[in-house]
């Protein structure tokens, strides 16, 4: 058979003129331009720059000064959270809604016709913004919107003055305020017996306390120059010249070390009873506040934690019973439980004091341990400032059914705490 002569055809070359090449290769550079400087325009319009302001304000109130004069008292918190919510809801009813972050009261000071609140600002603005004309706003909102605020206290908007202060400051006034913490994201944890690191500054008032370099127990950094601890720290090794104290998320390398100039055990204390279980040591020299390290807010005698309250204790303690001590801190979420379920038979058959009470959970897993001793048990109020409800102290074993962690009860030892330190 005959094929047909198959004609092959070479396919055409698809030639571009030079021309069409530059002309393409132009315009890709245009738009690839236009979309970097969009993208660039975009970033920079919507960074946002946090703006800090130191504030004061003047208002009057039915209650005397002394009742909220003193720090981190249940009535300074209450008339900071009326102040603050006030000049909450004046940013919030204005243009700058969106840019507000949050008032927070650091201390009142006393004037000849009332009471003054020093309070920071914290606004958070596109990078763009003049910040000569954020000045006048700030104002603006605050002399307008607070004529309208519903006491008490009293207002006077007229009195607000403002000034701009940078980061470094604002984390002075921050923390030389007690209880103040780098908000971070709490996660739920199982147990220090198995619970969660910390991150730096997350729990800036734990201390480890080292007999001759060695951890043996945790503390709490009450000011300046004051821990508050277990006084069965001390039962065997109270010579505080071979005592020291060190700061910081991780024991070695620490943020910070003091020697401990002298330890004082509750004269009630008697082992192998486990009440009255609290001491105080003061450092050979004051501790300065920064990010990391400063100080815990203590309760009035007169305040309440509730079961159900959110709690978290931390330490460097064994994740085990009978482990080894850690390196890096740990922290875990506990329940504040009720002392009648506490003391009764299964659980610890009336051995819970009114010194005492009791925080973990009863199914176990979440407890502090060996070496957590003396470190603290702590609770936020509504402001989100943090107080220490308890000391840890005892328990059986770690983390069992049944077997809850047992602390030392600040508010009913808060006045021995001030005999001792004036604090």
């Amino acid at each position: 058979t005959m094929y047909p002569s198959s004609v092959v055809r070479a396919r055409k070359r698809a030639c571009f003129q030079p021309w069409v090449i530059g002309l393409l290769t132009f315009i890709s550079l245009i738009v690839l331009a236009v979309c970097i400087g969009l993208t660039v325009h975009y970033v920079r319009y919507n960074q946002r720059k946090t703006y800090n302001y130191y504030s004061t304000l003047s208002f009057t109130s039915d209650k005397l000064y002394g009742d909220f004069g003193k720090e981190a008292s249940k009535n300074f918190t209450e008339m900071s959270q009326k102040i603050e919510s006030m000049v909450k809801n004046a940013f919030q009813k204005s243009s700058l809604r969106e840019e507000f972050v949050k008032s927070h009261i650091i201390r009142f000071s006393k004037e000849e016709n009332g009471v003054l609140a020093h309070m920071l600002l914290i606004f958070r603005f596109r990078s763009t913004e003049d910040p000569e004309t954020i000045n006048k706003t700030i104002q603006y909102v605050l002399h307008e919107k607070l004529q309208d605020a519903v006491g008490p206290p009293q207002l006077d908007p007229e009195s607000i003055e403002i000034k701009k202060i940078n980061n470094t400051e604002t984390d002075n006034f921050l923390n030389n305020c007690c209880g103040t913490r780098r908000s971070k994201t709490t996660k739920q944890s199982l147990r220090i017996v198995g619970g969660t690191q910390v991150e730096e500054g997350e729990w800036p008032w734990q201390a480890s306390l080292q007999w001759d370099g060695i951890h043996r127990c945790g503390a709490t950094l009450i000011n300046g120059t004051w821990l508050v601890s277990a006084a069965h720290c001390f039962r065997m090794y109270n010579d505080p010249a071979r005592w020291t104290a060190s700061f910081g998320v991780t024991i070695n390398p620490p943020k910070m070390k003091k020697d401990i100039r002298r330890i004082i055990v509750h004269e009630k204390y008697k082992y192998p009873s486990h009440d009255y279980d609290i001491s105080v040591a003061e450092l050979s020299s004051p501790v300065p506040y920064t990010n990391t390290v400063h100080r815990i807010c203590l309760p009035d005698a007169s305040h309440e934690f509730h079961p159900g309250d959110e709690m978290f204790v931390t330490g460097f303690g064994a994740r085990k019973n009978d482990g080894n001590s850690e390196n890096h801190l740990r922290q875990v979420q506990v329940d504040l439980i009720d002392t009648k379920i506490c003391n009764e038979p299964q659980v610890y058959n009336n051995a819970l004091t009114p010194r005492m009470l009791c925080a973990g959970s009863l199914k176990g897993k979440r407890d502090a341990c060996q070496g957590d001793s003396g470190g603290p048990l702590v609770s936020p109020d509504a402001r989100d400032i943090w107080y220490l409800a308890g000391i840890v102290s005892w328990g059986d074993e770690c983390g069992q059914p049944n077997k809850p962690g047992v602390y030392t009860r600040v508010t009913a030892l808060r006045d021995w705490i001030t005999s001792q330190t004036g604090i």
